[in-house]
């Protein structure tokens, strides 16, 4: 990918270095053509991966003003519950819903990434958008016990037993999740019902679809946004950034 990059920029660049110092010939240039073009028919995965790239661009371009304006809460808002380092230096936002399957399936690989960085806070933001109509709301069910369990103190507990538990999930699994953590489910479900919950989720939801997430999982990571189950290597590669971006602002 690097070697297509560098060939691609040479191109680019040859027609100013003709221009301006007459250093590049039709024959030259014609050289450094073909051989990118020899790449790009041996490589046709660079076309691709910089389709996938531009695409990103284009909708973190999109993203990036919502993000702004929601970041103060949706990074420290003190109600929220927080995986990883509390102090840490770089925090990952993650919209998800409980119910999601790549959620789940992709919450280890996040949760050992956390682990070894060791400098990384971890705010989970509900979206429970799997729910259907003439269906219990069992996403919105979920989110509602974990925002309860919060205020148990056992968000953490909870929040890892419903992300890596079996099997598909109903109204009754997500109390069973609850005792089996040690949650007073009486006192749970009492929370539960608190209208400020639902407002908080619903808050949630209206700044998850003001940004433009139509899925989950969604990373807001600094300046970056990982859609979709994308994987821990790109969840490690905006970390990167985010961080080297701070240092950047403080060195300013």
């Amino acid at each position: 990918m690097k070697i297509a990059l560098l060939l691609i920029a040479a191109v680019f660049a040859a027609p100013q270095a003709t221009a301006q110092q007459n250093d590049i010939s039709k024959a030259e240039r014609e050289k450094i053509e073909h051989v990118i073009q020899n790449y790009l028919l041996d490589n046709p995965e660079v076309i691709e991966a910089a389709i996938i790239e531009l695409n990103r661009r284009r909708t973190l371009a999109q993203m990036l003003p919502s993000i702004e304006m929601y970041r103060g809460y949706l990074e420290n808002d003190p109600d929220a519950g927080v995986l990883g380092n509390p102090e840490g230096d770089v925090t990952i936002v993650e919209f998800f819903d409980y119910r999601c399957g790549f959620c789940r399936r992709h919450f280890p690989e996040v949760q050992r990434l956390v682990a070894q960085d060791g400098n990384i806070r971890w705010v989970p933001r509900h979206y429970p958008i799997l729910d259907r109509p003439n269906e219990d709301p069992v996403s919105l069910m979920a989110a509602r016990a974990a925002e309860a369990a919060q205020r148990q103190g056992k968000f953490k507990e909870f929040h890892i037993a419903m992300m890596t538990r079996d099997g598909s999930l109903d109204i009754s699994g997500i109390y069973d999740v609850a005792k089996s953590v040690g949650l007073n489910v009486e006192r749970l479900k009492t929370d539960m019902a608190d209208k400020l919950l639902d407002k908080r989720i619903k808050n949630a939801l209206a700044i998850g679809q003001d940004i433009g997430f139509t899925g989950t999982p969604g990373y807001i990571i600094g300046k970056d946004v990982v859609l979709g189950a994308e994987g821990q290597g790109r969840i490690h590669e905006a970390v990167i950034r985010a961080r080297r971006d701070k240092k950047i602002a403080k060195a300013e």
